[in-house]
């Protein structure tokens, strides 16, 4: 029987509401199919390709969702992204520890990995009822604009579904003084905002063009964090280059195009699809044991939080593969999925292999081809049978998909403690003032949280306040 793999996308109650895994899978095949029908209308260059500053655009967007939820006090499930930032952010999360560091050297640590978990249910609903927006978010990213703690930039790039006719209009909309949902805006500006001076914001001006910011982010530019000498001595990320540079997030989002579209074809061609994935959950999980730390002397029951919590000592283990790639898509799918939700992964990912297992990218479709032989020789070795080559790279039905790596990064991928990594150091619902309690991490694990009128929270924004789980007054 195929081993139970559940995850979450609320992260306030206590008893956090199960989700199969191969059910959130199922799911993720629907949401990278809005995606896709969103990609025509960004910008477009001369190839047809998303312009370099529609993707810069959204790359600054998603910083300040972060950095909104952040403030708010709140998680995705309360306030989903904007559709655009959904698609950057989908991205950001294929590393989990490259997400956690992103919080984590930019001091956005009242909240953990337990609240910013993907919410592909509400994303969903919002598509399937024609709501498109979730008006809360809406109407509270207008607020932190009006307080000057926002980027000054609307909440969604389109109003409704770009891709859908608009009705004819009647007198009233057209003596109506607002805008119709057409293209963004062709060259909005990128606004910096700091906080109590915490936040990364650049050396020579707070407010670019977008196609200056653009330069930037491309290299064409030269511009530096004010706190880039902090970053170097730290050895933080600077939270305005979530990637090194715009074309590192380039290839990223072109890869997931080319899963994207492999996906939907092998979901559509096959009718037991959604059963073929749940059948794989069991090789799934023996994918990511061919990079498990083996088992040493007394310590093979130890606690999971030892291993959370401690870095590998080096020469411990022999010298082996540090990296495969996924036997084939379905696999993928379900991995790609799990680290959608990136505590569930984390916790997982340690129980089952003892360690992180990371992502990377797969530098051309020939090194895929070889780390493919080279996972299936150790699948063999170690299972002694041979994977299913069913919707593997280069077979019929998923013609452009080539598979990144699953790799053992150097080190240990965490900046904190486990229970900080995933519950955040003071997670107030809401930001509330006057509350305190636990918040239930997971098994056994609590952090404690105070809200305080003092002002200030971690991240800049804010009073200090509210939420936690269910038995601590802030939540559900």
């Amino acid at each position: 029987m195929a081993p139970l793999i559940f995850v979450f996308e609320n992260p306030w109650p206590k008893d956090k509401p199960k989700i199969l895994l191969h059910v959130a899978a199922a799911r993720h095949t629907k949401i990278v199919e809005i995606f896709l029908k969103l990609l025509p209308y960004f910008k477009q260059d001369e190839k047809g390709n998303i312009h370099d500053e529609a993707l810069a655009h959204s790359e600054w967007r998603y910083m300040c969702y972060i950095r909104f939820l952040d403030f708010s006090g709140t998680s995705p499930n309360d306030f989903p992204p904007p559709w655009d930032v959904a698609i950057i952010w989908y991205c950001h999360l294929l590393s989990p520890s490259g997400f956690h560091r992103h919080l984590w050297d930019n001091y956005h640590t009242s909240y953990g990995l337990n609240h910013n978990q993907f919410p592909i249910i509400r994303l969903l609903h919002l598509a399937k009822s024609g709501k498109w927006t979730d008006k809360k978010a809406q109407k509270k990213w207008e607020f932190f604009n009006r307080k000057n703690i926002g980027p000054h930039l609307p909440f969604q790039l389109w109003r409704s579904p770009p891709w859908e006719d608009r009705r004819k209009p009647s007198i009233f909309s057209v003596l109506s003084t607002k805008k119709s949902n057409t293209q963004p805006k062709e060259d909005p500006d990128i606004v910096m905002y700091n906080i109590a001076g915490k936040l990364c914001t650049t050396f020579k001006q707070d407010k670019w063009t977008l196609s200056e910011w653009t330069d930037i982010r491309t290299g064409r530019r030269l511009e530096t964090c004010l706190k880039a000498s902090t970053h170097s001595s730290l050895g933080q990320r600077c939270e305005l280059a979530i990637w090194p540079s715009l074309q590192d997030l380039r290839d990223t989002l072109n890869r997931q195009i080319g899963f994207w579209k492999a996906t939907i074809q092998a979901r559509d061609a096959q009718k037991n699809f959604n059963r073929i994935v749940e059948e794989s959950v069991k090789d799934y999980e023996r994918f990511i044991k061919l990079l498990g730390r083996p088992a040493q002397g007394t310590f093979t029951s130890r606690p999971l939080e030892y291993d959370m919590d401690t870095i590998e000592k080096p020469g411990a283990t022999p010298g082996r593969n540090r990296e495969f790639v996924p036997p084939n898509l379905v696999i993928d799918l379900l991995w790609h999925t799990h680290r959608l939700y990136p505590a569930n992964y984390w916790i997982w990912s340690f129980a089952v292999a003892r360690r992180l297992v990371d992502y990377g990218l797969t530098p051309s479709a020939a090194v895929a081809r070889r780390i493919l032989a080279e996972t299936r020789l150790e699948w063999r070795k170690k299972y002694d049978e041979e994977c299913t080559e069913q919707f593997a790279m280069d077979e019929n039905g998923v013609e452009g998909y080539i598979p990144d790596a699953a790799v053992v990064p150097s080190g240990h991928p965490a900046r904190v403690k486990a229970k900080w990594i995933l519950g955040g150091v003071n997670p107030v619902r809401e930001r509330r003032t006057y509350t305190k309690g636990k918040y239930y991490v997971f098994d056994g694990v609590w952090v404690s949280f105070e809200g305080s009128d003092a002002g200030g929270g971690d991240g800049g924004g804010g009073d200090g306040g509210g939420g936690g789980d269910g038995g601590g007054g802030g939540g559900d």
